[in-house]
């Protein structure tokens, strides 16, 4: 079972060592990526809306497998309910 995390953008780029984000659109597949500054590439919600709030689902704690996703609200939209 996965370990779904989630990182605002500013926190995202601050584990990454990153200064810089670019949502890019790939024309031959139409799909949208992330594209940081050190030419990484991470996924992207693809009816991601620019002027929602937004996060990185980071799966299991691996930043390289990061997507770039909608929230409610700025950072983790989870709400622990209880612990075991």
């Amino acid at each position: 079972m996965s370990k779904i995390t989630f990182l605002s953008v500013a926190a995202f780029k601050k584990a990454a060592g990153l200064s810089n984000l670019d949502i890019v659109l790939y024309p031959k597949t139409n799909k949208l990526s992330v594209l940081a500054d050190d030419s990484t590439f991470y996924r992207c919600q693809q009816s991601i809306d620019p002027k929602g709030n937004m996060a990185f689902l980071i799966p299991d704690g691996i930043l390289d497998d990061a997507c770039l996703v909608n929230t409610s609200s700025e950072g983790s939209p989870l709400q622990t309910q209880f612990s075991l």
